[in-house]
Order: structure tokens, then C-alpha cells, then sequence
């Protein structure tokens, strides 16, 4: 009795033993697998790691097509999709059953069917260029959809309401395209007005009242140019654009206001422009080049209007000049109503003061046939000398040495002077008996025009 009985018990233990590493055998291989018979969003994921049961939905996905219809139409498809997706966490939490259901699917073979969100990490080139292919989303709109703003033209401040418009928002509809993805669904019912592009800030919003405040109380400054022209007044969104504030403090972008600067000059300087003048017989002609005008310094201007952006106060004043010109009066833009004004194709010359004609003669130019032929543009008086000796080449190569009584140059070697070798002046002795460039005057017409001028007094050449 005593042997039955022990081996009934030894049979006893070793059967445990077995059901025991039986049950540890089954309870490894469903930590790792996942058991014959599971399919995951209808895929078959059998005998699979996480991993690989990961790879397999993210394959089944992709090989999908999805279809955009209206109306019962289709109107375009993905054809690749391409997309990776987060289904590991989820499937590993799927996979962990309880031991006693993990053993009885085991044991019956029960068919176990899972369902996980595709969630897409981010959207890939291909599906993003293929959805940009479509034409529908591209149909025109009649109006805009418009961000509430504060309108920062003026120091009204006003509160600009938004727009809803009809313009679609194509990144939208990508969005709803990867929403239907996530969930199992590869078509999709268009609706254009679906799509339509949202206001992101509406004029009723917090933050946008709040920011009109901040513009009336730091972008009311104003600053003033003023110009030959007129006067220039920064607008406050020109301001915002170089400072911001900090802890009630101003800080300027010196970056902003060089960019600004040069803007302002690129917009003011008249040096080498093409000017409207009126001429003495031809009415209203356009001049360009030469040195005369307005130079805006640039270096000086940052400075000086980093300043007052920091001081916050209003100011009104011209901007710094590297250059101003000589002018008197209202006439003939930055020109003035004082000026020596010579035309080329009459061969004659005219010097006005206060806009009175003092005086008009014939002259000489340069000499056309040997390539001497006088420069046009707007220039100014560099100086003037007494008893001057002229200096320079001839076509030929030889030098020269011209005394004159009166020299009065504008365009580095060219000059109005007297020319008392000349027996005549004017008509078309220029063309080919004409000075090195030189303006050749009557000697008495010389005298008169030296004593009403002096440097910076600007010459207008033009034919």
C-alpha cells in the first residue's frame, strides 16, 4: 500500500511538474507571439512578433488605394501611400492576455480579432505631392479667407474683422485624408465647403484686443522726413518692424533699421535720377544722370533714427545728407528756379536765378567727329577759378595747354569757359570743330555768368 501510495504521489508530482512547464512554455511563446488564429484589423498576425505584425498592417495599409469621389464620381486617388505608422504600443498591449485566456485560446484554438487605430506619424512627401496634384482643390475662389488683423497703416488702430472666404485649405483635407486612413477608411465623400480655409483669429479674440493696446501705447510715435518733396511719416507698421518691447523697455533692431535706411534711400536719393525739367524752349523733358541731388548717409541716418526710436518722442526733420544740394525756390524738383541750363542740340545756354533769366548765349560743346562729345545729366558748380590754364590730350595723342580767364568746371574736366579764339558759337560748329567736352562761351557771356554763380550752383546739360 505504502509503494502504490508513493507512486501514486511521485506520478502526481510529475504530472504537475508537466502542466507547470507546460503552462511556463505557453506563457513565453504568447509574451513573444501572438497566437494562431489573431488577426489584427483583419490581417492575419499569427504566430507574430509585435514588430512583425507592425510591418504587416503598415504593408496591408499602404498597398491600399484610397478614392476621393463628389457626387458618386471619383474625382482622384492615392495610389502610395507610404506612410509609417504607432501601432506597437498598441498591439503590445493587445497581446497581453490573462493567463487563464492566454492557456484557453491556446488549448481550443479560439480566433481572437483585434482592433488598433493606424495612427500616422507625420505625412510623407508622396502622399502630400499626390494631393497636391489635384486639381479640385485647386479651383478658384471668389473670397480670401483673412486672419482678423489690427490695421497698423495708421494710428487709428483699427480692428480689421476677419473674412470667411471660399479658398480651400489644402492641408485640411490632407488631414481628413489621414483621419480616414487612421481609421480603416480609404474613400472619402468631397465637399468643397468642408475644406474651406478657417479665420485663425477672429476680432472678438483676447489676444488681439490685447495687441491693439500694445500698438496705442507703443507704435503711436511718430516720425517725420521731410523732404524737398514733401513730408514722409513712418507708419506704424514700419516701426514695429524695427523695435520691440521687452519688460517696458525699447529695443531696436539695428539689422530692421539698416534695411529700412536703405530702402529710404534707394526711394529719396536723386543723384543720377531721371528728373522732369522745364526747359527754357522745349517745355518739360526728362533729365537722368550726372552728380547733382540728394545723397542720404546712410551710416549717419541708422544712428539718428536709432535714437529716436528709442527715445519714443515724436520728431520731425530732414534725414542725414551726404549730399545736399544747392537750390533756391520750388521749381524743377530738387533743381530749384537757380540754375545754368545748356542744350545740347541748340548749342545754347541760359542762366536763371529765382527763376528771372539773367542771361542766354550760344555756346560750343564737345566735339562729336572726334568722340569729345559733351555728357548730359544734372550736375553741380565744383569751384571756380580766375586766369585757369586747361590741360589735357588731343585725338592724336599731343597735349595741350588752353589759358582762360574764366573756368567754371561740373563734370570733372568739363567746365564752362570763355573761348576768346572763337570768332563764332553755336549752330552745328560742335559736330566737328567742337571743344575737348568743354562748354566754350562768348567772353563777356563768361564774365556775367562767373559772377552770378558760385559751387554747387547746379548745370542742366541735355539735348
Amino acid at each position: 500500500m505504502k509503494k502504490k501510495t508513493a507512486f501514486c504521489l511521485c506520478l502526481g508530482a510529475l504530472l504537475l511538474a508537466g502542466a507547470i512547464w507546460q503552462i511556463h512554455r505557453i506563457e513565453a511563446y504568447g509574451s513573444r507571439f501572438f497566437l494562431d488564429h489573431t488577426y489584427v484589423n483583419g490581417v492575419d498576425c499569427s504566430a507574430m512578433t509585435v514588430g512583425e505584425a507592425a510591418e504587416a498592417l503598415q504593408k496591408t495599409w499602404n498597398e491600399k488605394t484610397f478614392l476621393i469621389t463628389e457626387n458618386g464620381k471619383t474625382i482622384g486617388e492615392i495610389c502610395d501611400l507610404d506612410l509609417e505608422y504607432t501601432v506597437k504600443d498598441q498591439l503590445r498591449k493587445k497581446k497581453q492576455l490573462p493567463l487563464y485566456r492566454l492557456l484557453w485560446r491556446y488549448i481550443t484554438g479560439e480566433e481572437q480579432r483585434i482592433t488598433v487605430k493606424m495612427e500616422v506619424e507625420k505625412p510623407t512627401e508622396s502622399l502630400s505631392a499626390q494631393i497636391d496634384e489635384m486639381k479640385f482643390l485647386k479651383r478658384r475662389y471668389k473670397i480670401r479667407t483673412r486672419d482678423a488683423y489690427v490695421d497698423l497703416s495708421d494710428r487709428e488702430f483699427r480692428i480689421v474683422k476677419e473674412v470667411q472666404g471660399d479658398n480651400v485649405n489644402q492641408m485640411r483635407f490632407e488631414k481628413a485624408v489621414l483621419r480616414c486612413i487612421e481609421k480603416g477608411q480609404f474613400s472619402l465623400d468631397y465637399k468643397e465647403s468642408d475644406y474651406y480655409a478657417v479665420p485663425g483669429v477672429r476680432a472678438e479674440d483676447k489676444e488681439l484686443l490685447e495687441y491693439r493696446q500694445y500698438c496705442q501705447k507703443w507704435l503711436s510715435q511718430k516720425i517725420t522726413y521731410q523732404f524737398y518733396d514733401g513730408n514722409y511719416t513712418l507708419t506704424p507698421k514700419q516701426i514695429n518692424s524695427m523695435m520691440t518691447v521687452e519688460k517696458e523697455t525699447r529695443t531696436v533692431s539695428t539689422k530692421a533699421v539698416r534695411r529700412f535706411v536703405r530702402k529710404l534711400a534707394d526711394d529719396h536719393n536723386t543723384v543720377g535720377t531721371s528728373r522732369t525739367f522745364r526747359s527754357a524752349e522745349k517745355g518739360n523733358i526728362r533729365v537722368s544722370g550726372g552728380n547733382f541731388g540728394y545723397i542720404i548717409d546712410e551710416k549717419a541716418e541708422v544712428k539718428k533714427l536709432t535714437k529716436n526710436l528709442k527715445n519714443g518722442k515724436d520728431v520731425r526733420r530732414q534725414p542725414e545728407y551726404s549730399q545736399r544740394p544747392y537750390r533756391s525756390g520750388n521749381g524743377n524738383g530738387d533743381i530749384g528756379t537757380s540754375y545754368v541750363e545748356i542744350d545740347l542740340s541748340r548749342q545754347k545756354l541760359w542762366l536763371f536765378q529765382n527763376g528771372r533769366r539773367i542771361t542766354s548765349c550760344s555756346v560750343v560743346t564737345g566735339n562729336v567727329a572726334d568722340g569729345f562729345a559733351t555728357p548730359s545729366g544734372v550736375y553741380y558748380l565744383s569751384y571756380k577759378s580766375r586766369d585757369a590754364v586747361l590741360r589735357g590730350s588731343n585725338k592724336d595723342g599731343s597735349k595741350y595747354e588752353t589759358p582762360v580767364k574764366y573756368w567754371m568746371p561740373f563734370n570733372r574736366g568739363i567746365g564752362m569757359h570763355d573761348a576768346s579764339w572763337r570768332s563764332a558759337f553755336g549752330g552745328e560748329i560742335y559736330r566737328k570743330g567742337g571743344s575737348h567736352g568743354c562748354i566754350n562761351m562768348p567772353p563777356a557771356s563768361a564774365e556775367l555768368v562767373y559772377s552770378y554763380i558760385s559751387p554747387g550752383y547746379p548745370v542742366v546739360v541735355h539735348y
